[in-house]
């Protein structure tokens, strides 16, 4: 490789003891960029790694100078470091740039002198190898370090890091302060014990330790904190195991956020809901109670008006009896409305689908606000498109009260013209039918500004229009809402003095029409079908309502005996025979709920089942359920209707 015996002499030195062979191979292996230079700075030998980073073959280099091979500028360099180490007879070592290859590389040189064994420096010897990696691994390391260091020193969060014996390792600033030290490095070393009672360090120490033992970690587990300046807070921990890189568990890692304004403003907000939720429910108790109060004084005023309209009194009169019998059933409606309100508002409104006839019932709502058309100059129509199916599974009697909502107040704000109520077919697959129903009307119109509040509570287009038609304001609110329940939305399209057109589209499961027309038959056979006078009890503490029930009853030929409570009814019912029993809920002694269980209980087993109708002013529908699950069979609100009650009554009551 060089003929020169002083540079093979100084390779050589370098690992004394060796064969030859293995120095040469041993060199030539490493990693290493080997270079020995004379005095005049002549590359005497360069092992292969060199001559591979010179791109150079060995003996093109042995004998040059670095002039030969780099810039002046770069070779100059060279030389005058090789100058210093042979003046002063001392080793240099330095991290510099390899400018030797096209993409710049850090490397570690170490030159050192070469001398004769009498110490006289006859050259240098050149080592180097590329630290670019380790450089950036250690400058990766120190960012992250730095990186560590800002997040512990800056975050409000209290951070720590525990060896296996639950001392301290690292902690953040914000934990250190709380712990009563200026400084975080002061704990580095330090255990809980040094901080809090001994009761709350042994927990620590204990919950620690499970971690270590099980791996398993512990997150956002809320803990009551006592800190050593006496202060409490509430905070939310997770702990992990702190494992190195084969895995193993060499600590624990935990960080604690401080949740005390959090956990107060849930605990508020809690509170809050309580508060909101007590206020609901006594708003509905006393929604309740006041229609029970309104209902019982109307159950009389409705029920003997119904009787005097159908007396058979001389025209005068009937007409007299009939404007009660309205003005009553517009108190009622008023009432009903908010009472619906109420229900959609607190989320207890349930729709009750049922299998009915479109055709049918837009009739119905024809018919039944046809006698106030007649009060007017208007026309009122109704058209069903032909392939519009006959029967759908509805809630038919809150579709009923949406259409007369819209179809009522349409015929209030229209003084000439006419309205209409039109149901066509969107589409419609084997199960599903999707309907869009509209109102008409040639009224008074809305004006563009009011559109987006008239579907508010209590909002009408003009607080003029409350006092010349009167309402709630809760008529467009109660149907919106009821079309948002059944998956559809009100829409509006009106000017002011235009008239106004309300439309909205439901889907809805297409009934069997074989099904829809037994059930029609049934229902018409009971309707045809005439009873014997029956023996009725009932069961109503106040005379007013007595005399009412009574004289319905009676009129149909129908004998009526009178329990003044529940305990009397019981009684009564036990020592006679009777085909029906109407039952007030609310009675002095014993409530009709309570009478009606006794009644179920003591027909255990006697195959006996007399037909039970509550008769109440209660008109939830919570009440309802109350009623079948204490055995009634049937629920009949006040203010009690004649035909009502006697159809509910024959329909029970086997011919």
């Amino acid at each position: 490789m060089t003929d020169s015996k002083q540079p093979r002499e100084s390779i050589v030195a370098l690992s004394p003891g060796f064969p030859e062979w293995l120095r040469d191979s041993f060199v030539e292996e490493l990693p290493l960029y080997v270079i020995l230079k004379d005095l005049e700075g002549k590359f005497t030998y360069v092992n292969k790694q060199t001559a591979r980073l010179l791109d150079l073959p060995i003996q093109d280099i042995i004998g040059k100078t670095d002039f030969d091979l780099f810039a002046a500028e770069l070779a100059q360099k060279f030389w005058d470091d090789d100058r210093d180490v042979i003046r002063t007879g001392l080793a240099v070592e330095h991290i510099e740039h390899n400018c030797t290859t096209p993409v710049s590389r850090l490397v570690k040189v170490r030159k050192t002198p070469i001398r004769t064994e009498d110490g006289k420096i006859i050259g240098i010897e050149v080592v180097f190898w590329d630290v670019t990696a380790h450089q950036e691994a250690e400058a990766n390391l120190e960012q992250e370090r730095f990186l560590l260091q800002s997040l512990l020193n800056n975050l409000p969060d209290f951070i720590y890091f525990k060896d296996l014996q639950s001392r301290f390792l690292r902690v953040s600033q914000a934990h250190a302060q709380r712990l009563g030290l200026s400084d975080a490095a002061e704990a580095v070393g330090t255990t809980d014990s040094d901080y809090f009672p001994e009761e709350y360090a042994e927990a620590a120490r204990t919950d620690e330790l499970q971690l270590i033992r099980s791996g398993q970690d512990v997150i956002g587990r809320e803990e009551h904190a006592v800190w050593p300046d006496g202060s409490e807070t509430w905070v939310a921990t997770s702990k992990l195991p702190l494992r190195n890189e084969d895995g193993r568990i060499v600590g624990t890692f935990g960080i604690s956020r401080d949740i005390t304004e959090l956990k107060a403003a849930v605990e508020a907000i809690e509170r809050a809901k309580q508060v909101a939720e007590a206020a609901s429910r006594a708003k509905s108790e006393f929604v309740a109670n006041l229609s029970h109060e309104i209902r019982t004084p109307m159950n009389a005023i409705i029920g003997m008006a119904d009787l005097l309209v159908n007396g058979g009194l001389d025209q005068v009169r009937s007409e007299q009896a009939k404007t009660i019998l309205e003005s009553g059933e517009c108190l009622l409606a008023l009432l009903n409305e908010i009472l619906d309100f109420s229900r959609i508002e607190s989320g207890r409104l349930e729709l009750d689908p049922i299998q009915g006839d479109v055709r049918e019932l837009v009739n119905g709502v024809v018919r039944m606000l046809a006698v106030r058309v007649n009060e007017k100059s208007i026309e009122i129509t109704s058209h069903v498109t032909p392939e519009t199916p006959r029967y759908v599974v509805a809630d038919f009697v809150r579709l009923r009260q949406i259409l007369i909502n819209l179809v009522g107040n349409a015929i209030k704000f229209t003084a000439q013209g006419s309205v209409s109520l039109r149901v066509e077919l969107v589409k419609q697959n084997d199960r599903d039918v999707t309907l869009r129903f509209s109102v008409s009307d040639t009224g008074i119109g809305i004006p563009s500004e009011k559109l987006e509040v008239i579907f508010e509570e209590f909002e009408q287009a003009d607080k003029s229009t409350t006092r010349r038609y009167g309402g709630t304001g809760l008529g467009l609110a109660i149907s919106s809402r009821l079309v948002k329940l059944m998956g559809g939305t009100v829409q509006v399209e009106s000017q002011a003095g235009q008239g106004s057109t309300f439309s909205f589209s439901l889907s809805f499961p297409v009934a069997d029409d074989a099904e829809v027309k037994d059930a029609d038959a049934e229902t018409r056979a009971a309707a045809d079908s005439s009873h014997a006078p029956l023996r009725i009890l009932v069961a109503e503490d106040g005379a007013t309502n007595q005399l009412v029930a009574k004289m319905m009853l009676t009129r149909r030929g129908h004998t009526v005996v009178i329990a003044n409570d529940g305990r009397e009814a019981l009684d009564l019912s036990a020592d006679s025979e009777f085909d029906a029993i109407l039952m007030d809920l609310e009675m002095p002694e014993m409530d009709g709920l309570e009478a009606t269980r006794q009644i179920r209980d003591r027909e255990r087993g006697t195959g006996l089942h007399i037909p039970i109708i509550a008769m109440t002013a209660h008109a939830m529908e919570t009440d309802v359920q109350r009623c079948l699950d204490a055995g009634m069979d049937a629920y009949i609100a006040k203010p009690i209707r004649q035909n009502t009650v006697i159809d509910t009554i024959e329909r029970l009551v086997d011919p």
